[in-house]
């Protein structure tokens, strides 16, 4: 089924602000040619800045798009522009077929939809070998005993940092805290030196790097005392540490299928990595999706913010199973309808405590608070009935925009919580989401 676009979730996919606001301005008939809507497929040509126009098509149903432009982005402004021009002039697209390139595209993506869906494959290809569990078992050794080294390194590191008095670790070079988290890139535990990398933002905050440090401390206090973990601590731990998620075989495992609401997205760059969260609800449980682009490339096509769709979830092992990875295809698109009601602020705070002490490792969760007022100040927070408040992320634009659209009035908010801000990512009115756009320079550090 072809998803029901509106304009919001279309701008929702754009890869950033940018892309969005030129997809705007291209989507007008007039810079556009042959216009048409036939075979499942949405094409037009759109005059570049070169002689020849580019050539544009979109599959709705993913939805994603293919342009012969030369950007690197996904979806670009011409495949954004196109969409948005469907959806306010769907009577300006005539029924003419696409060009012989853009059906071998859709014929190709209906392919694979076809063999992720268990279709027999009449070629006759044969099955991928299945991988060999002594030399598994050899290299996941092997990598643990690097961050067991690793992480020995770092315990004493953290307690030469404590014995010297955290006044004095401002006054160490930067060097320090690079060369340790080399070693524990070395050591195969890039988790771990992200947040030795976070440590030289905490110095002027004497309770947030003592809170930080703690973190680090018990994340080494974890993997020494493994072995008393429960598999799904075990995972979280792992998790934590930065060991891959073995996509492959989490595919295998029982999914959940059922009607899942995309509720919103964040995308966020540390270093050359760009990773993209999308939230989905479905009955209570939430669903998290993680897409990651690295060395500037772009983000593989979304779900659409806004957007009900039918999909089978398979959940990674955790003691509070959240991550997520879809098997298959989404499909059957259309507007939300079941919307999560929204919580107060110590409903969210409970909730995410009692996640806490299930994985203490978890860096952030998403809520739907409300209803609360907009309180503008540094930082900006959230406020509900009973007065206690949240302190908001995100930036000033974004919350200006929410206050905008609040008149003032209290509102219900959909974002992600990290224990020190919570950032709006959609805000929800009954029978409508409206998705917001989020986009952080820089992962947040722990508190």
């Amino acid at each position: 089924m072809t998803p029901t676009l509106t304009p919001d979730t279309i701008l929702a996919l754009a890869p950033d602000p940018g892309s969005a606001a030129s997809a705007r301005k291209l989507a007008t008939p007039v810079k556009w040619q042959h216009l048409n809507h036939a075979g499942g497929l949405l094409w037009g040509e759109c005059q570049g800045s070169g002689k020849d126009p580019y050539l544009t098509g979109v599959d709705p149903s993913g939805p994603v798009s293919r342009c012969s432009c030369p950007s690197r982005k996904f979806p670009c402004k011409h495949g954004l522009a196109l969409m948005l021009l469907h959806a306010a002039h769907p009577g300006d697209f005539g029924t003419a077929a696409a060009p012989e390139s853009l059906q071998t595209w859709l014929a190709g993506r209906q392919t694979r939809a076809e063999k992720a869906a268990g279709t027999p494959d009449p070629a006759g290809t044969a099955p991928t070998p299945a991988p060999d569990p002594a030399a598994q078992a050899r290299r996941r050794a092997a990598r643990e005993r690097k961050v067991e080294s690793g992480l020995a390194a770092l315990h004493v590191f953290l307690k030469d940092l404590v014995r010297d008095g955290l006044a004095h670790a401002s006054a160490r070079p930067y060097s320090d805290w690079d060369t340790q988290a080399a070693r524990l890139v070395d050591a195969q535990a890039p988790g771990a030196a992200r947040h030795v990398r976070r440590i030289p933002e905490l110095l002027g905050d004497p309770a947030a790097l003592l809170a930080h440090l703690g973190w680090l401390a018990l994340l080494c206090e974890g993997w020494t005392h493994r072995a008393g973990l429960t598999p799904p601590e075990l995972a979280d731990l792992r998790a934590a540490l930065g060991f891959p998620l073995d996509q492959a075989g989490l595919q295998a495992e029982p999914g959940v299928s059922g009607r899942w609401t995309v509720l919103g997205q964040s995308t966020s760059q540390e270093d050359h990595l760009t990773t993209r969260r999308t939230w989905l609800e479905r009955a209570g449980h939430t669903a998290l999706l993680l897409d990651f682009a690295a060395g500037g490339r772009p983000l593989p096509p979304g779900l659409p913010t806004g957007q009900s769709v039918q999909a089978e979830l398979v959940f990674a092992p955790s003691a509070t199973p959240q991550r997520a990875v879809l098997r298959g295809e989404a499909t059957e698109y259309r507007p939300a309808e079941a919307l999560p009601a929204g919580l107060s602020v110590d409903a969210l705070l409970d909730r995410h405590a009692t996640l806490l002490g299930r994985n203490p490792w978890l860096e952030r969760a998403a809520y739907a608070l409300g209803p609360v007022r907009l309180l503008p100040g540094e930082p900006w927070h959230a406020v509900d009935d009973a007065g206690h408040a949240l302190p908001l992320g995100g930036s000033e634009r974004a919350q200006l925009t929410l206050m905008a659209v609040s008149g003032g009035a209290p509102l219900t908010l959909y974002g992600e919580w990290t224990g020190h801000t919570f950032t709006p990512l959609s805000h929800l009115a009954p029978g409508h989401l409206t998705p917001g756009r989020v986009t952080s320079v820089r992962a947040e550090a722990r508190p």
